[in-house]
Order: C-alpha cells, then structure tokens, then sequence
C-alpha cells in the first residue's frame, strides 16, 4: 500500500543537484528558435541588436539544458531518476507553467536543478488513487541568481495490468 505521508516527509523539498548547460547562451539557436515560432521581432534575429537584448522568455529552459547540442539521451533529472516511490507505471503530464524572473543574455551560462513542491492524491477515471507530483525546475544564471522557475505537474496512476494484478476491480 503506497503510504502518501511517509513518502511527503521523505520527498518534500527534495532538491536535486545541479545541472549547469553545457553552452552559454547563443545567438544562432536563439534566432532558430524565434523562426521556429514565428517571432520575427529583429531584436532577437540581427546580430546587431541581439547583444543587448534579453533572450526571448520561451527560449530560456532550453538554453538551461545540461546536454542541449549534440542532444544528450539523459538531458536533465526527471522525477523517475531520483527514487522516488510512485502508485503505478503510468505517468501523464497535466500541466507546465513558466515564470520569467531576470532577462537572460547572450553569453550567460544557464544551470538547472528540480525540487518537489507538492505530492497529493487525488481521483481520476484512471486511478481512483492517482497521485499528483509537483515540481519546480530551479533555472539560474552564473551568478546563482534565479532567471526562470517551470512548474510541472505529473499525473501518476496503475496500468490496466497493474490494476488486474490486484484482483481489485477497477471503478
């Protein structure tokens, strides 16, 4: 039986370590980006402008990304690597809110590190005993200053056979 407090006061505020990006924030993938998403502004696109102007808020967690280029199989730390006792094999993303605190430039150095905020359960036609997972992907600069926070929450439920493997049949 999955013990919700037991694990809440094993996991909650769990943080973990830091990842920095393996490049600085450039130039080229931010104007990739920006034609990537229609943003035609010449503050991001011409190199004249684009020393002085804050990278454009939609990039930042990309450019936060330990493995970005060539791309890495294991890019960051996800809630799966870290251990932490789940009810099921299954996972959904339910929702990602971003919050763009400091402008990011070309040339600074990103880093990234995840923390659980909050683990609750609640019922879906999934699982009646589905649990939410809420995290914050900590994004800072190189001056440890916090630039960008990614709120995540994760719906975890049992598969069809892990349900059967029960023997308890499924509201």
């Amino acid at each position: 039986m999955f013990d919700l407090e037991a694990v809440s006061a094993q996991w909650l505020g769990f943080t973990t370590e830091k990842m920095t990006a393996k490049y600085p924030v450039e130039h080229e993938p931010i104007r990739r980006h920006c034609q990537m998403v229609g943003n035609t502004n010449p503050l991001y696109l011409e190199p004249g402008y684009v020393e002085k102007t804050p990278c454009p808020p939609t990039a930042i967690p990309i450019f936060a990304l330990p493995g970005r280029l060539p791309p890495d199989p294991k890019p960051r730390t996800t809630v799966l690597d870290i251990g932490l006792p789940v009810m099921g094999q299954g996972f959904t993303n339910m929702s990602r809110e971003q919050e763009y605190l400091k402008p990011v430039y070309v040339g600074d150095h990103l880093a990234m590190q995840m923390r659980i905020v909050k683990l609750y359960q609640k019922p879906t036609r999934l699982d009646p005993d589905s649990l939410w997972i809420v995290t914050e992907d900590l994004i800072t600069n190189q001056d440890d200053e916090l630039v960008c926070l990614v709120r995540n929450t994760l719906l975890n439920f049992r598969t069809d056979e892990e349900w059967s493997a029960t023997g308890v049949t499924k509201p």
